[in-house]
């Protein structure tokens, strides 16, 4: 299960980012062809965050379809069985997403303020 290390890297670059603030959520992008489930990823997040600056955070997984380029229709499509066009069957190697792996925000938490 790779996804616990993905996590750990994920944890230890978001950490260094915030330097020691309080996070609340971090936001990554997984794509579809990337061998990543993330289910796992989330289930991973708990563990490695434990004791750490991001303990309580949560990790919210945003999954991105592939798409293709189809030279022969001239769009971006999902492609259905491998990578062939859905509308003309044309087996299109131009991939556009979905080899995503990306952190793309942490939401920090905010202090408490006091009356002192």
């Amino acid at each position: 299960m790779h996804e616990v290390s993905i996590a750990a890297a994920i944890a230890r670059t978001v950490a260094e980012a915030v330097d020691g603030a309080r996070v609340e959520s971090v936001e990554v992008v997984v794509g579809a062809l990337s061998g990543v489930v993330g289910s796992a990823l989330e289930f991973a997040w708990d563990v490695v965050t434990a004791d750490t600056p991001l303990t309580g955070s949560t990790l919210v997984v945003v999954q991105v379809e592939a798409t293709v380029f189809c030279p022969t229709c001239q769009c971006v499509v999902a492609p259905e069985l491998g990578l062939l066009c859905p509308d003309c069957g044309e087996l299109c190697g131009d991939l556009r997403s979905g080899r995503e792996l990306e952190i793309r925000s942490a939401r920090l938490r905010e202090a408490a303020v006091s009356d002192a």
